[in-house]
């Protein structure tokens, strides 16, 4: 009986000429293929400005960062890796995923020039943007719209930009001066700035009627209230004033046993930062303890500064919530908890808190720190005034971003909240959208040379080198003291490169299996059948047992290292290296 063959559906999973593909698939696919990029909110280009570390090419690798996420020193040492979680080196390969925040914080720390601002995208438009609020939203709405050609005007209630960084995080973790370069770029884009301004619902109000539209970057400022009975507030510290006053250096006043509830960046930057402080006002190190109401799986955070916390001798404690604190003669002496327990409510959502009957304890406590979280103060915006979708509201020309609009995140999701909202704002502006997103394909005619090889995939990535205990007296000394020069360009090397993709064009295809011969992994595959969903994205293949079965030739993008070898060995040039890219920028007139 003669064999039928019968072409499986196009494997392609871009369109297979170079250009630019505005489709869904396209995009679907390369938030697939580049899963570093789809979980960054900033959508930061990370294989690109990886690929240009791996060349020593520093200065083009912090040029990608300041075009995306704004504050590209300042995220290279706080940023919450999202894209690490996400980094396909780190489920298809031993060493754990690339460290793509300590190479961001790499580039920017070796400059070959100074760093510019960045050239507007538009002309001048004639329109007139208020900006409340100088944080991480602020600053980055502020920039981005006045690169789209608008006048744009900052207030911020304080006497310095940066809110948050300059703040509530210690200058241990993120030095100032490394702030004010990031903001001093954003400033010198043309931005005015006004300080000591602070802005009520009644303020808001006046500027609508002068602006063409008015956004509130103003963040969560209140405190949450704590539910501790029997002290007063004056025996509490807020864990955000308490970070802002070490910054600024003017805790005089730390008792021995130091106690600090919640589990949030505010409480363990108050722990690690009342560490420093007690070695400086009592001569040792003191008791710092943190109080948390969840599992220690639910900290903030992750385990290499859970690892320094237990180094600085900070105490967690988990699975207790605060009940009650005493105080004799004005001074705190101990506070009560209660233990809980944690019941699943489903697979997704977080496990509910329940107290655990007659389980109270009591310990030392003269320092109290309540870092529990902090909301949005609703008081700036005008009465009635409702939030809707796309960072709009229920006044016209009034917006709002970042923390004030999502509560209460981190400076990298802030950065991603406010690139979002200034292009609802210009569109609004302008009666158009002037932004089209597209993946770009271009083909690579090099031999499939990428630079990568199999040894790279054996790179054990480096630690970041640490200031030893005996130095972290000195409270603004930083704890990480970056990459050297040698770990950055070696470990760059691991990066997988997703944004080239290897495809074989089975028209052409001899299946001689070279390839499969000479791949150092297992991700050339024989394939009989395969699946697509209702978009046409691949989400599945099956393998051919016999030779005769085999459809396709197929190369499995999740396992492939990048390396080149099977485009060099095919015998008809049936496989291709292309370079996809997501874009995003005007678009033509």
């Amino acid at each position: 009986m003669k064999f039928q063959y019968k072409k499986a559906p196009a494997l392609n999973e871009y369109k297979t000429a170079s250009g630019n593909d505005h489709s869904a698939l396209a995009l679907k696919t390369i938030a697939k293929d580049i899963p570093c990029q789809n979980a960054c909110p900033a959508q930061t280009n990370i294989p690109k400005y990886i690929e240009a570390i791996f060349e020593k090419d520093t200065q083009t690798a912090f040029e990608i960062n300041q075009e995306c996420n704004v504050f590209s020193g300042s995220l290279g040492r706080i940023c919450t890796r999202p894209c690490e979680d996400a980094c396909r080196h780190g489920w298809t390969n031993t060493q754990g995923p690339v460290t793509i925040c300590h190479l961001k914080r790499f580039a920017s720390d070796n400059l070959k020039s100074q760093a510019k601002p960045l050239e507007p995208l538009f002309d001048k438009s004639g329109k007139k943007v208020a900006v409340i609020g100088g944080g991480p939203a602020g600053l980055a709405l502020a920039r981005e719209l006045k690169r789209f050609g608008h006048q744009v005007d900052l207030f911020e209630k304080n006497d310095h930009l940066g809110g948050m960084m300059m703040d509530g995080i210690p200058r241990f973790r993120l030095p100032v001066d490394i702030v004010e370069r990031d903001i001093s770029l954003i400033i010198a884009s043309g931005i005015n700035i006004f300080l000591n301004q602070s802005v009520s619902g009644d303020k808001v109000q006046e500027l609508l009627e002068t602006y063409d539209a008015v956004c509130v970057a103003t963040g969560t400022t209140l405190p949450n209230k704590s539910e501790i009975g029997d002290v007063s507030e004056e025996h509490i510290t807020d864990g955000l004033k308490f970070m802002k006053d070490y910054n600024d250096g003017t805790i005089t006043k730390l008792n021995d046993d130091v106690v600090i509830v919640g589990g949030g960046f505010t409480a363990i930057d108050c722990a690690r930062a009342c560490a420093r402080a007690a070695r400086r006002l009592l001569g040792e190190e003191g008791n710092i303890s943190i109080f948390y109401r969840r599992s220690e799986q639910f900290l903030a955070a992750d385990l290499k500064e859970r690892e320094e916390m237990v180094r600085e001798n900070i105490n967690i404690r988990t699975l207790v919530t605060p009940v009650s604190a005493a105080a004799e003669d004005g001074q705190l002496t101990s506070a009560t908890f209660r233990r809980n327990r944690l019941i699943k409510q489903g697979a997704d959502a977080k496990p509910t808190i329940v107290p655990i009957e007659d389980s109270d304890f009591t310990v030392p406590c003269s320092h109290l720190i309540m870092a529990i979280g902090q909301s949005q103060d609703w008081s700036i915006l005008p009465p009635k005034t409702e939030l809707k979708s796309d960072h709009t509201t229920s006044v016209k020309g009034l917006f709002v971003t970042g923390d004030f609009e999502t509560g209460s995140k981190d400076v990298i999701h802030a950065v991603g909240s406010a690139k979002i909202s200034s292009k609802a704002i210009d569109r609004y502006l302008m009666d158009k959208d002037r932004f089209e997103t597209f993946v770009q394909v271009e083909t690579h005619d090099n031999d499939g040379n990428t630079g990568r090889v199999r040894d790279h995939d054996m790179i054990i990535p480096s630690k970041m080198p640490l200031l030893p205990m005996a130095q972290r007296a000195h409270e603004n000394r930083e704890v990480e003291t970056g990459l050297q020069a040698d770990d950055g360009f070696l470990n760059a090397g691991r990066c997988y490169f997703c944004h080239f993709k290897f495809e074989i064009d089975n028209d052409t295809c001899i299946h001689c299996e070279w390839c499969i011969d000479v791949a150092p992994r297992e991700c050339i595959k024989k394939i009989s059948r395969v699946f697509q969903d209702e978009d046409g994205v691949v989400n599945g293949v099956v393998e051919a047992n016999l030779a005769h079965e085999a459809t396709y030739i197929w190369i499995d993008s999740d396992n492939c290292i990048r390396c080149g070898q099977c485009l060099r060995i095919c015998p008809t040039e049936a496989i291709s290296m292309k370079k996809a890219e997501l874009i995003t920028c005007p678009q033509k007139q």
